[in-house]
């Protein structure tokens, strides 16, 4: 009963008037799930080197992000993420190459409350808008007396949408909770490791500072 009614209180009462006026920067971190395809785990590449991938299903995600606002139920949405897709380890005669590809989205879109102007205190939203994708394949460490590229494709990007869907939970005058879905349409243009589509999904929370953008 007891931790029903402090439930209930904090769902029910009114979000502080700071959250429907001030801009947001916030931290999200959770998972990233795969939709795309997934490359063979070995392969014959340039000049008879191979290599082998360990790429997952899924992998951490880490976002961060500043939402500047624009109207009680709209804001302005700045986003830059990382994930590590997973290990590519090259082979070539006896020399030998470990790495990681990594891909960064950065995303410009508007997130939309559509009960922003009522007393709810959890606060669903929506968004939308157009992202950037960059992805490397980063040599970390080798074993050889000089280091060079085996493959051309080392990195590709990408321009596409994104969109997705979330909740704000006020807790104080100026923090709030995240929980934030976004869907990621990523194909390039080139192979990068043998394939094209790295569609995926992000499912994460994370923690929200409200601060005033007007002077």
């Amino acid at each position: 009963m007891l931790v029903g009614g402090i439930a209930g209180s904090v769902f029910s009462q009114a979000p502080p008037p700071e959250f429907r006026s001030m801009s947001q920067a916030g931290v999200r971190l959770g998972g990233w799930a795969n939709l795309g395809d997934t490359p063979a785990k070995s392969a014959t590449g340039t000049g008879g080197a191979s290599y082998d991938i360990d790429f997952k299903g899924g992998c951490f995600y880490t976002e961060a992000y500043v939402g500047i606002r624009i109207t009680p139920i709209l804001v302005s949405e700045l986003t830059l993420g990382i994930f590590n897709r997973g290990e590519v380890n090259l082979t070539d005669g006896t020399d030998q190459y470990f790495g990681n590809l990594v891909v960064y989205p950065f995303s410009v879109r508007a997130k939309m409350y559509p009960f922003g102007n009522s007393r709810w205190r959890l606060q669903p939203y929506l968004t939308g808008g157009l992202a950037f994708y960059y992805a490397r394949h980063s040599i970390q460490f080798y074993r050889t007396n000089a280091l060079f590229v085996v493959f051309d494709e080392t990195s590709a990007t990408d321009f596409d949408l994104t969109a997705g869907g979330g909740c704000n939970l006020p807790i104080a005058q100026k923090l709030a909770l995240d929980f934030n879905v976004s869907y990621m349409p990523l194909a390039f243009s080139k192979s990068l490791m043998t394939i094209q589509n790295y569609d995926g999904l992000s499912i994460t929370v994370g923690i929200v500072y409200l601060f005033s953008s007007k002077k």
